[in-house]
């Protein structure tokens, strides 16, 4: 037996545009004058109005019978525009994907010509990525410092434990407190004449100068006999931790049981690795060597990697799209802290930041590096380790914003990627000590860090020798 099939046949689908490329000077840039034909856009209008007319409610109207043209009328302006952003996307990502392109950033659309029932004009550009090419690291020639430890190092290790180590005696003769001094107190708080949560404390120690307390309370600490009794008045700043008492005025009572004196040049014996948390002088020497060689590694390691990433920067050369230097220089523009900062430095970071991440990408794409879970795992505990006590929270703010989550995955990615940098080059070892090593232009950052830190550390200590 013959059975017949009858079979619907679907009119043929309208071309979905025509595309006018446009020449352009810059090899990046891409721009073209499009034209999708109106029976196109007409067919997709046709289907959005069937599903509203489907979907819409009207009074005196039964579902689904309400007029094409009182459907057009009340919600023709807003089927037009979404259908034209669906059409437009849809066909540039086609388009896109048909000629093997990867745009660097969001096209410009520029619609030209549209009227309903004709076709559709619009004109697009934008950026693509550059080629970028390959590059053999093992070319590539880093320092690796080795560590050369002296007894020396050792001692001036020691010598900064002991002056920053905090001990105290009893006051020789009886004399006033000054900065520096450590106090023990007692005290009774009140606000509106009404104690609250924390207003009162027996045998709390503070040393002045430390603003250990509210800003205002310390310095009406000084200048008092042991055994002698103040009242002083403070105001909680508004961002106090405590939210009822925030930015409220307050007076507190003071009863000074002792008044201590700092320990000046404090010996370098078991007794300050005690006080320190080690069993012995000897077991402190072994943890200063462990912390060197540890923190020296670091730094070795950050100063290689610097290295890479500067003769990398030297030997790929490729044009980079200006579209992705002009949003990198606004975004660090208007995150920069340092009014006086010339736009022209500005714009030299954001090249470089913007080749460094297409080098790296590439390095990413060629050597299939990826990001896994334990490496975003990582890069979240990294950052949480940056806040103290606050190490929760900050997981659980990441876990919560995705788009903040995606900005550690490229960090991620970048760690990952300048590992494998290091790890390809080729190393020249070079013994060295802490002191030379911080002589390298690639730690600048970290010895002025340091010599800040120093400085601060040396107005401090004179302030207390006051």
């Amino acid at each position: 037996m013959t059975y017949v099939v009858w079979v619907q046949v679907p009119p043929p689908v309208p071309k979905i545009m025509n595309i006018k490329e446009i020449k352009n000077k810059d090899k990046l840039s891409v721009e073209w004058m499009v034209t999708i034909p109106s029976t196109y856009i007409n067919l997709e209008l046709d289907k959005k109005y069937s599903e509203l007319k489907n979907k819409v409610n009207l009074p005196g109207f039964r579902p689904g019978k309400v007029p094409n043209e009182i459907i057009k009328k009340r919600f023709g302006q807003n089927v037009i525009s979404e259908v034209l952003d669906k059409v437009i996307n849809e066909s540039l990502t086609k388009a896109v994907k048909d000629k093997k392109l990867k745009p660097s950033v969001q096209p410009k659309i520029d619609i030209k010509k549209f009227e309903e029932g004709k076709d559709l004009e619009f004109n697009v550009s934008f950026q693509i990525m550059p080629e970028i090419p390959d590059f053999d690291l093992k070319k590539i020639t880093v320092e690796r410092s080795k560590l050369n430890i002296t007894n020396k190092d050792i001692d001036n290790s020691l010598t900064q434990i002991a002056e920053k180590h905090e001990r105290f005696k009893p006051l020789t003769k009886k004399r006033k407190s000054k900065t520096g001094d450590l106090i023990l107190f007692d005290y009774e708080g009140k606000i509106d004449k009404k104690t609250f949560n924390g207003s009162s404390g027996k045998d709390e120690t503070v040393v002045l100068g430390s603003n250990k307390y509210i800003p205002g309370y310390e310095d009406q600490m000084i200048g008092l006999f042991a055994g002698e009794e103040k009242k002083i008045y403070v105001t909680f700043p508004k961002d106090y931790r405590e939210k009822k008492i925030a930015g409220k005025k307050a007076e507190f009572n003071l009863n000074i049981k002792d008044v201590q004196e700092r320990v000046k040049d404090i010996p370098i014996d078991d007794k300050l690795a005690e006080e320190v948390g080690e069993k012995s002088l000897s077991e402190l020497k072994k943890k200063i060597e462990e912390r060197m060689n540890k923190d020296f590694e670091n730094l070795s390691l950050l100063k290689m990697r610097r290295e890479a990433t500067e003769k990398m920067l030297k030997n790929f050369e490729f044009s980079i799209p200006s579209k992705m230097i002009d949003s990198e220089f606004e975004f660090l523009k208007s995150q920069s802290e340092k009014k006086d900062q010339k736009d022209t430095d500005l714009k030299k970071l954001a090249s470089r930041r913007v080749k460094l991440g297409l080098i790296i990408n590439s390095i990413s794409e060629r050597n299939e590096i990826k990001v896994e879970d334990s490496d975003l795992t990582q890069a979240v505990v990294s950052e949480a380790s940056r806040y103290p006590g606050q190490e929760k929270q900050v997981v659980e703010f990441y876990k919560n914003n995705p788009n903040l989550m995606n900005n550690l995955r490229g960090v991620a990615l970048e760690e990952k990627v300048m590992k494998y940098v290091v790890n390809s080059c080729i190393k020249k070892d070079k013994t060295c000590t802490i002191d030379e090593l911080f002589k390298s232009d690639f730690l600048k950052t970290e010895k002025e860090l340091i010599s800040k830190k120093d400085e601060k550390e040396l107005i401090s200590k004179k302030e207390k020798e006051k």
